[in-house]
């Protein structure tokens, strides 16, 4: 039955965002509707384990700001600051549930302040897909200009996290609370950062051998991404620990993420991009028993390869809190996009 209801979910949300239309507003623009903002990657899972059967499922994921009490205030030197109350969702579903590595789903609400400072807006730069001549990349003129930048810049965000975790079934389940920073970095092109950053050296050589238009040039967007979480957590419903413990105490927890993504070539004229990202949770001051258990760490990591058509190559490996078991599967999905 909760299969069902979770096919039905992916097929009901996914024709509601084919439908939306965009929202006027003041002025004569669009504001994007909630549903336009979900992304929905429907696929397919193969374990890795010998005589293990694959099986279909698909990821989701919002971020969605809600409101923004201060405002976005402009500062000098091309920095602005604001607050803002955001929605975020996301989590990994297979009607399988013993082939997803990623049976974490999480749900949350984040109060946080950012600061963001840039250098001057370029447009047109190799690789962006945006010629200032042609109408018809004037959508990606405009993302371009969103995110590209000649100089240095980075941007710091900072504040209080609620959320809600469960399995995918929901017979395990936390709620917490704690605070959250999350800092991205965008080295300058000609900086010693960018140009010799380590993580983006083989996909240089990759880029020159397949005559992507960057070429042996380094790529920006190559410098990892962070975020570090301090929490506290409640296990509302964990029966691991509960049938360690015989109680179901609160804890604190630290959890660090870290992802990065970089062209990689060209295929029949679409890019394809590499994207990595790494999850550690960790129980501060555990209890001997669940430290033996190996219940107070957990590691996750995903490496996908992405075609602009919407394709992704993903191998995943490791588990997330209230999984037990580590698992390895490969991942075929296809990213459907509604704006």
């Amino acid at each position: 039955m909760k299969y069902a209801i979770y096919v039905s979910l992916g097929f009901l949300v996914a024709f509601e965002c084919a439908h939306a239309q965009p929202t006027p507003v003041a002025g004569g623009e669009q504001k994007e509707s909630l549903l336009g903002k979900l992304h929905l990657e429907p696929k397919y899972f193969q374990p890795t384990q010998e005589n293990r059967e694959g099986g279909l499922g698909f990821t989701y994921k919002v971020d969605e700001t809600v409101a923004t009490p201060t405002g976005k205030v402009e500062l000098p030197n091309n920095a602005y600051r604001m607050s803002k109350l955001e929605f975020k969702a996301e989590g990994t579903v297979a009607f399988k549930s013993s082939i997803n590595p990623a049976d974490f789903l999480k749900t949350s609400f984040e109060y946080n302040y950012e600061y963001s400072k840039a250098g001057v807006v370029t447009i047109g730069a190799p690789g962006s897909g945006c010629d200032p001549k042609d109408p018809k990349t004037a959508e990606a003129c405009r993302k371009e200009a969103l995110r590209s930048r000649t100089g240095e810049g980075f941007r710091v965000n900072v504040g209080a996290t609620a959320s809600f975790e469960s399995d995918q079934k929901f017979d395990k389940r936390n709620k917490t609370y704690g605070a959250q920073s999350t800092i991205v970095y965008r080295p300058a092109p000609d900086s010693f950062a960018n140009q010799w950053n380590p993580l983006d050296w083989p996909f240089r050589v990759l880029r020159r051998a397949s005559n992507h238009p960057l070429g042996f040039d380094p790529s920006p967007d190559a410098f990892p991404k962070l975020r570090l979480a301090l929490e506290r957590v409640n296990p509302d419903k964990d029966t691991d620990r509960e049938a360690i413990l015989g109680k179901k105490d609160d804890y604190n927890r630290v959890n660090m993420e870290v992802a990065m993504s970089s062209p990689v070539a060209t295929l029949e004229g679409k890019q394809v991009k590499f994207e990595w990202s790494w999850r550690y949770f960790k129980e501060l001051s555990p209890n001997s028993a669940i430290h033996a258990a190996s219940l107070d760490r957990f590691r996750y990591s995903a490496l996908s390869f992405r075609l602009d058509s919407g394709w992704r190559l993903t191998y995943a490996t490791g588990r997330l809190p209230l999984n037990r078991q580590d698992q390895a599967a490969w991942e075929l999905g296809y990213q459907l996009k509604f704006d």
